[in-house]
């Protein structure tokens, strides 16, 4: 079937998770990004069942690392490369297109590294105070960043160079698959409690500001911008989570 295989290609894309299943079949690749949700799923879930075994086999401090950690580790840090190219371009305050110049740059900035170590840094306090506690919410926490990824990139204007480019704006399989996974998850976080409902909120907050401010200024949308306004946006569910 075409969307599990466009299952798998996603899956496969954004994680870094072994599976001997992996599929490429062109035709399914417009269904990718209505398959985001659903890998946000998946990544929830491993970041709640491993902080549990971490919250009883760790010293507390290490305990706190995984938990900080395990967003990028799982992802095999591609959404960590968006968030650390985009932040160069951001900061740089140049104009638009030695903005553009610099996030297709391969090579690392200084603003890259700070914004990087800010992320870390804040991630690490965040998850130091959600310790020990109630860790349902990270199940949905990357549900949300995801159902706010897949609205953007199949709505928003890309940038020339984007590989979103060739995307038809407006997909009707993408916007509902998002309309689906967002309703669930707002059942599912108010059935969980917990504060589920509050940190899923901060995510798609903190990932709507931050996909905001990036598309402003770069004038369209990318897989980095992605990307950085997905980091951003699970560091605020994880504050939310650590205040909650």
């Amino acid at each position: 079937m075409k969307l599990i295989r466009a299952f798998f290609m996603c899956l496969g894309m954004f994680t870094a998770l072994p599976c001997p299943y992996r599929p490429w079949d062109e035709k399914a690749r417009g269904l990718m990004t209505a398959c985001l949700p659903a890998v946000g799923l998946v990544v929830g879930a491993l970041w709640y069942g491993l902080n549990l075994a971490g919250q009883a086999l760790l010293p507390e401090a290490l305990a706190a690392a995984l938990t900080a950690a395990l967003p990028l580790l799982l992802t095999g840090l591609i959404h960590l490369d968006g968030f650390m190219d985009t932040a160069d371009a951001l900061l740089s305050w140049r104009p638009l297109e030695k903005r553009r110049e610099i996030l297709k740059d391969v090579h690392c900035g200084s603003f890259s590294v700070a914004a990087a170590i800010l992320l870390a840094m804040f991630q690490f306090a965040a998850a130091s105070d959600a310790l020990p506690g109630d860790l349902r919410p990270l199940i949905f926490i990357p549900v949300a960043s995801r159902c706010m990824s897949a609205a953007c990139v199949s709505t928003l204007r890309p940038i020339g160079h984007s590989e979103y480019a060739s995307m038809k704006r407006g997909r009707a399989t993408p916007a509902t698959a998002c309309a689906v996974f967002a309703l669930a998850l707002l059942a599912g976080g108010l059935l969980v409690g917990g504060g589920c409902a509050i940190c899923i909120a901060a995510t798609a907050v903190g990932y709507a500001l931050a996909m905001a401010w990036a598309y402003r200024t770069m004038q369209g949308v990318s897989g980095d911008l992605a990307g950085f306004s997905l980091c951003t946006g699970e560091l605020c569910g994880l504050i939310a989570l650590a205040i909650v």
